[in-house]
């Protein structure tokens, strides 16, 4: 084109299509401009701007001289030779695209392009922006470079990291795939955690992600017992932040699996817990000795009396009085001995709504004789809403600041040592126990230490340095805090504990009156207990309005069994030889569906086997010592449910 023409088409350019104020604007933000004739077979550029020629890398009368098709590279030369034939049939409009082009230096660059359908003089032509797209891309390529690491990174970490959106996984890497025992996370994707969690720790789950939605503090670390794949279970640390992840908000979830240290807590937690058995040994032992001497000097005078009731009935007043005295004091042994073997179980995680004032007010009596002979205890008691926790574990809790507290203070003070007690909540409807001792104090420099493992101010052999340490262990994990306070002439232990939604209701104990004759249906009732004494005084408490037998062997009660059908089964559930779960197997295989008519008398199911059995089946079972009202009452509803059902065959 001539030097004239080519000015006059410029011109023609400038004034109709670009605008000055355009052209000036392009050239502030370095951004080129082309005109492009497409009319022709071959495209031709009769415009290109400095900024353009700068982009493309070739000097502006290049591009004025070449075809414009020439510049793109080979990769995208098909789809714009596509773009042109398009803008050759009419197609108007504006696009956007990127393409790469090759440079005189032989350089491949992309770049990105906005080009508009414009009409200059009649002839169609496109007008084009075009910015160099090197910087954005290297940009771009070294981000995913840097997403790639970290992906790489988080997928080789030995922690568990997982996204967690909609209650669903969107996200985990390997460990968390393997921990759980999936093979990929498409299949893990698919599981709801609150399949993979127990229910109590779903409900967490759920509290704990409505924590974070709302913007609060992120909760601390939970220990959650999760179910794997193979059935297999496994308990999981967890701490979890809010954020977003692709746009929409989700829980950032990191673990790791403590199974194997929980079980070491729990053996330290043991350990602790039977080192305060010792420490209140001798405390017990009085407790126990004092009702039991009454009760055998009550029995051994109705021994003596009761020969001469006949001739003297005047005397069966007095007996009837002595014989109360010694249920009494037996009641009394029982409960003794059903408070320490509460305290002294190897319970796991098992958590329910517990009243705090309740456990505490167990704690005192049984701790009484250990306490009453160095201070006195004062209580206060306000409503609280029940604490999510394992009542084993809390009381530990409590049993250890009540011994530090009276072991705080020297002994032949009692009068003047007081140790308070208080249970009340706070104004965020938290649960708050304060246990506040008179004593030496703790010094200042001491004081950040009492909760390290190992770390003791007492003699040595005197406490294990375990007790605060394992208290601080237990409210952690139930999701609250504990602190010490002193200023030289007292301590002040404050436990922290977060609250359920309900008060915890009182619960009538089981009346031990006999059965209403009215109410009762003559049941066939067989007792198993290799404790002659026990299986003959039920059988004769009973055979007054019920056919009973007994055995006192599982053998005896096979035969028995194999003899007669039973409505009800008392059956021990520690006996020599075959033992009352054998009996359950046996029976659940030769007559299916009469086991569920096996009610489980236990003493205390003190080995694992035993644990596990009764906390895998749904059978009733009746605690040593229990009451006859209590015995009375699980015969009558079995008996009913027995006779309005089919037989069992």
């Amino acid at each position: 084109m001539a030097s004239g023409a080519r000015d006059g088409v410029l011109e023609s350019i400038d004034a109709a299509v670009l605008g000055q104020s355009m052209l000036d604007a392009a050239r502030a933000a370095h951004i080129g401009v082309t005109v492009t004739f497409v009319d022709t077979p071959s495209p031709r550029n009769v415009y290109v701007s400095e900024a353009a020629a700068e982009v493309l890398g070739w000097s502006v009368q290049e591009l004025i001289e070449r075809d414009p098709m020439a510049h793109i590279a080979g990769v995208d030369q098909s789809r714009m030779q596509d773009r042109l034939a398009r803008r050759q049939g009419g197609e108007g409009g504006q696009t956007s695209y990127e393409l790469s082009v090759v440079r005189k230096d032989g350089r491949q660059v992309p770049i990105e392009v906005t080009a508009t359908h414009a009409t200059i003089d009649g002839r169609p032509a496109v007008f084009a922006f075009l910015v160099d797209a090197s910087a954005r891309k290297e940009a771009e390529q070294l981000r995913r470079r840097h997403e790639e690491s970290f992906r790489d990174l988080i997928e080789a970490a030995p922690e568990l990291i997982g996204i967690i959106r909609d209650g669903r996984f969107v996200y985990a890497n390997r460990a968390y795939v393997r921990a759980l025992g999936f093979e990929t996370v498409e299949q893990l994707s698919g599981v709801t955690i609150a399949s993979l969690v127990e229910h109590d720790d779903a409900d967490a789950q759920r509290r704990r992600e409505e924590l974070l939605r709302s913007g609060g503090e992120p909760p601390p670390p939970y220990t959650y017992r999760v179910l794997r794949r193979d059935g297999t279970r496994l308990l999981l640390e967890a701490t979890s932040v809010y954020f977003e992840y692709e746009g929409k908000p989700s829980v950032l979830a990191m673990a790791r699996d403590v199974t194997q240290r929980k079980q070491l807590e729990r053996q330290l937690i043991q350990a602790d817990r039977l080192a305060a058995l010792g420490t209140m040994a001798a405390g017990v032992a009085h407790e126990i000795n004092n009702p039991l001497a009454y009760v055998m000097l009550n029995l051994e005078w109705i021994a003596r009396k009761l020969p001469d009731v006949m001739s003297a009935p005047e005397s069966l007043p007095a007996l009837l009085v002595m014989l109360e005295e010694a249920r009494q004091g037996a009641q009394r042994v029982s409960t003794i001995v059903r408070e320490l073997r509460s305290f002294s179980r190897a319970e796991g995680e098992t958590r329910r709504p517990v009243d705090l004032a309740t456990i505490v007010q167990a704690v005192i009596k049984m701790v009484g004789n250990e306490v009453r002979h160095r201070a006195r205890v004062t209580t206060s008691f306000e409503s609280v809403r029940p604490v999510i926790a394992n009542e084993a574990r809390l009381e530990q809790v409590v049993v250890n600041l009540m011994l530090n507290a009276a072991q705080a203070m020297p002994e032949g003070r009692g009068e003047k040592n007081e140790i308070s007690v208080t249970v009340r909540e706070d104004g965020e409807r938290r649960a708050i126990l304060e246990v506040v001792d008179n004593g030496v104090g703790i010094p200042a420099d001491v004081l950040p230490r009492i909760f390290d493992p190992f770390f003791s101010t007492k003699p040595v052999g005197v406490g294990t340095g375990l007790g605060l340490s394992i208290c601080h262990g237990i409210v952690t994990s139930l999701g609250g805090q504990i602190a010490a306070y002193s200023d030289g002439t007292g301590t002040t232990f404050r436990v922290v504990l977060p609250t359920s939604v309900a008060l915890v209701m009182d619960s009538a104990p089981p009346a031990s009156g006999p059965t209403s004759s009215r109410e009762s249906v003559r049941a066939r009732i067989l007792v198993v207990d290799d404790e002659p004494a026990i299986a003959n005084a039920l059988r004769e408490l009973l055979a007054p309005e019920h056919v009973v037998s007994s055995a006192i062997s599982a053998r005896e009660a096979l035969d028995a069994m194999a003899r007669e059908d039973f409505d009800v089964v008392f059956c021990d559930l520690m006996m020599p030889g075959t033992s009352g779960m054998d009996l359950f197997e046996r029976i659940r295989v030769q007559k299916p569906g009469f086991e569920r008519r096996i009610v489980f008398m236990t003493g205390g199911a003190f080995t694992s086997r035993a644990a596990e059995f009764l906390s895998s089946v749904d059978n009733r079972r009746l605690e040593k010592p229990f009451s006859m009202g209590l015995v009375e009452r699980i015969v009558r509803d079995m008996a009913r449910a027995a006779h309005e059902a089919p037989a069992a065959g």
